[in-house]
């Protein structure tokens, strides 16, 4: 989609954001969180924005759902509390945390042993997205029809597609393709660095998802979809098509859509 211009005037814009999950028509539970935080405060939203978050747990029957739990709980409330001024700073901050609690409740916990969730989050601030990622969770950024991957997936299939032993489309339907080189909660340490620099312009709109979409689901189909005219029923339209290609993992889906607007009439994030 080309570079953004940082120096180029950001317009005014209001955001419509909507987040859901769905547990698929499979699977017995959802080990899938998922969070949408839009401050009441003015102030508030001008220091921090708003925040979305996709998690997907993994590690056993009770294990997974409460890995993406902590991830979303953690992230939410470290990213808001946090004092460094700086919102890339303060995600990056959050998203260590969360590594931190969720690997200390499983050393504490032998029921939740190895346990484990992807996290994607993004943050709209001051006319400018803000994210952080680890795992196989997604974050997109459609524009005029067209959707293009922010994040890179950190698994084993992925490393092989970048080492030229397998291709991207061999990915859906490899044996290994679930798994997952980093995670939240998995090590102790985990170095997690949150990405800057996409500037808002009004009529883009930014999708997180689980993989329980991305594995069925294409781009195409995800450009389309936040064509429709409320962030919510782009969220039901992703997830239903889910369901209809697949549907055997959890769903879990966020749609922030930045509608440009007259200066009169827009209030920034």
């Amino acid at each position: 989609m080309g570079e953004d211009d940082p120096d180029k005037p950001t317009m005014e814009y209001m955001i419509d954001a909507h987040v859901a999950t769905d547990i698929g028509c499979v699977r017995e539970t959802n080990q899938d969180a998922v969070a949408l935080v839009q401050p009441a405060s003015g102030a508030e939203t001008k220091r921090r924005g708003l925040l979305a978050i996709v998690a997907d747990g993994m590690g056993g029957h009770k294990g997974g759902a409460v890995a993406s739990a902590l991830a979303v709980e953690t992230v939410c409330q470290r990213y808001f509390a946090e004092t460094d001024d700086e919102p890339a700073r303060a995600l990056e901050l959050a998203m260590r945390e969360a590594n931190r609690v969720i690997h200390a409740a499983a050393q504490g916990n032998p029921a939740l042993d190895g346990m484990g969730t992807t996290a994607t989050a993004l943050v709209l601030v001051n006319g400018e997205a803000i994210y952080a990622h680890v795992g196989d969770s997604r974050l997109y950024r459609c524009v005029q029809g067209r959707c293009a991957q922010l994040t890179e997936d950190d698994s084993l299939v992925e490393q092989m597609v970048r080492n030229g032993i397998i291709t991207a489309c061999e990915t859906h339907r490899h044996p290994f393709r679930s798994v997952l080189l980093r995670s939240l909660g998995t090590s102790e340490d985990l170095d997690i660095r949150a990405q800057r620099g996409v500037r808002l312009h009004g009529g883009e709109t930014f999708v997180l998802c689980s993989d329980g979409l991305h594995d069925g689901v294409g781009m195409k189909d995800i450009a389309a979809a936040v064509d429709l005219p409320s962030a919510e029923a782009a969220c039901r339209r992703l997830i239903d098509l889910a369901c209809e290609r697949d549907g055997s993992d959890n769903i879990s889906v966020g749609v922030v859509a930045v509608r440009a607007e007259a200066p009169s009439a827009a209030h920034s994030t």
